[in-house]
C-alpha cells in the first residue's frame, strides 16, 4: 500500500487549525473528504506534520496519507485541487518509502510572523499579519532574539493546554527581517515548537518593540519558566508554517 506525501498550503482564516475536530472545518477533515472522493474509497486517513492552529496559515505544511490504490501523484494533486476549496492548495506530491510519517519523521521546522507598521487598515494585512499603528524599536527587538536561540525550557512561553510531556526544544534560529514598506518578519527555526509558543514569543517581543519591556526581560522571562511572565499572545493569523524539514 503506497505511501502518499504531499505539499499544501492555505490560508487559515477558513479552518479551525488543521485537526480534525466535530462541527468545525478544518484542514484535515477538508483533505480526507476530498481524498475519499477522489480514490473511490471510505475514508483515507491523513497524518499532518503539525497542528496548526486556527487562523494559522501554511506555505508548506506536510501531510502523508495510505490508500490501497497505486495512482500518479501528479494526478492526485491535479485531482485534488480541483475539488479542494480555494483556500487550501496541494503544491506537490510524491510517493515516500514505508515508514515516512508527516509528523514523526520531521526533524524541524520554519515558523514566520508578519508584522505590518501601518496606521490605517489595510485590506492586504487584515487576516494575513499583525498590523501595528506605531512603528516598534526593532533594535530593541534584535536586541532580544538571541536570548531565545539554543535548547531551552520553553515553558514561560507554553499555551494553556499544551499536552507536549516536556516544554524542552531547540531554536536554531530566530531573526528579524525588515522587508521594506514598513513590513518586517519575525522567523523561527527549530526542531518542534509548543503550542503558542511562537505567538507568545512574538507578543512578547512586540512588548518589547513597544518600550514596555526591555530586551533583557526576554531572557529572564524564558528562564523564570513560568507562563505568567510572558506577553500576551499575538494573533494567529499573522503567523505562517513555512516548511518542514526531513532527514
Amino acid at each position: 500500500m503506497p505511501i502518499y506525501r504531499m505539499v499544501i498550503e492555505y490560508d487559515g482564516r477558513a479552518f479551525h487549525g488543521f485537526q480534525m475536530q466535530a462541527g468545525h472545518a478544518t484542514v484535515q477533515g477538508t483533505l480526507e473528504v476530498a481524498l475519499a472522493t477522489h480514490f473511490g474509497v471510505e475514508r483515507v486517513i491523513v497524518h499532518g506534520s503539525g497542528r496548526t492552529d486556527a487562523g494559522v496559515h501554511a506555505l508548506g505544511q506536510v501531510v502523508t496519507f495510505r490508500v490501497a490504490v497505486d495512482r500518479e501523484p501528479d494526478r492526485v494533486r491535479m485531482g485534488l485541487n480541483s475539488a479542494l476549496p480555494s483556500e487550501l492548495s496541494v503544491v506537490a506530491a510524491d510517493i515516500v518509502p514505508d515508514g515516512f510519517h508527516a509528523r514523526i519523521s520531521a526533524i524541524g521546522k520554519t515558523y514566520r510572523y508578519r508584522i505590518v507598521e501601518r496606521r490605517d487598515r489595510s485590506p492586504f494585512s487584515t487576516g494575513f499579519a499583525l498590523q501595528v499603528k506605531r512603528p516598534l524599536d526593532w533594535t530593541a527587538v534584535d536586541e532580544a532574539l538571541p536570548a531565545l536561540v539554543g535548547t531551552h525550557d520553553y515553558t514561560s512561553f507554553r499555551g494553556a493546554g499544551c499536552s507536549a510531556k516536556t516544554a524542552v526544544r531547540t531554536i536554531d534560529r530566530a531573526e528579524h527581517q525588515d522587508v521594506g514598506g514598513g513590513e518586517h518578519h519575525l522567523l523561527f527555526h527549530g526542531n518542534g515548537f509548543l503550542r503558542y509558543q511562537v505567538r507568545r514569543m512574538v507578543g512578547t517581543l512586540v512588548e518589547i518593540g513597544e518600550g514596555r519591556r526591555a530586551s533583557g526581560d526576554l531572557a529572564l522571562i524564558l528562564a523564570a519558566k513560568d507562563r505568567a511572565r510572558a506577553g500576551r499572545t499575538a494573533r494567529a493569523d499573522g503567523l505562517y508554517l513555512v516548511s518542514v524539514d526531513y532527514p
